[in-house]
């Protein structure tokens, strides 16, 4: 089987990329699926929906870049990757205004929206303190389930590390538990498990339910240059 990676400059490229998130998420079960893409009616809406603002976040924003691995000769996506590329004019602003995330395609006044607040803006801001300055984020990366150790991963991880390089900046991943080896093996370093608030008032067993289920998160991180080695000192850590 012959891969090739490129970038995704079309729209319409999309259309087969999606399909392959959803399988990503649910092989196997990704507790944070149902925040970054619920199902409200159908599994065929919910992907159209989900594409539809992923393109439109995509478009305005020149940081963004997805990237896909396909199967030359079938032509089918079989992984894809969304990197920011936070450097220059793009770069983290000084003493930039915090605003509160707010997770929109979810039903509005839910108890699932609100934890999808919680979680995501949880993550963003975790992300935000520890890493105020330019660098390259692996925003989400998927692999289809029946193609899982031929490569694709460390293709997409790749191309984002020689990006970083080439620029001069450190990466960072935020990865759920069972991911965290993959980013390991190519190079990056398991620094801490991000603690976020999901405390409310008088819980209801929806959000007792959310809360038991397991949102633990890991920042990775590589630094400048080289691949991560135990010893490595942390930016955040030393100022």
């Amino acid at each position: 089987m012959e891969l090739r990676l490129s970038e995704v400059t079309s729209e319409e490229e999309f259309d087969a990329i999606w399909p392959v998130d959803f399988k990503a998420f649910h092989n196997p079960h990704n507790t944070f699926s149902k925040f970054f893409n619920p199902i409200h009616t159908t599994l065929d809406e919910a992907i159209n929906v989900s594409k539809e603002r992923h393109i439109r976040m995509w478009k305005v924003n020149p940081a963004c870049h997805w990237i896909k691995v396909m199967d030359v000769e079938s032509r089918s996506v079989l992984g894809a990757a969304c990197w920011g590329i936070n450097i220059g004019e793009h770069a983290p602003k000084p003493n930039a205004e915090k605003k509160a995330f707010n997770a929109g395609w979810h039903i509005e006044g839910s108890e699932e929206k609100l934890f999808a607040e919680k979680l995501i803006g949880g993550l963003m801001e975790f992300i935000a303190e520890r890493v105020a300055r330019p660098h390259i984020v692996l925003n989400q990366m998927i692999v289809h389930p029946d193609y899982r150790r031929y490569g694709i991963g460390r293709m997409l991880i790749e191309w984002g590390v020689r990006e970083a390089d080439k620029h001069g900046v450190e990466t960072v991943i935020e990865s759920v538990p069972f991911a965290a080896p993959v980013y390991e093996k190519c190079g990056f370093g398991r620094l801490e498990q991000i603690g976020i608030d999901f405390s409310v008032e008088n819980p209801s067993d929806t959000w007792k339910k959310y809360q038991s289920e397991d949102t633990r998160a890991f920042l990775m991180w590589r630094p400048v240059g080289h691949d991560y080695r135990e010893g490595d000192v942390i930016p955040w850590k030393t100022t």
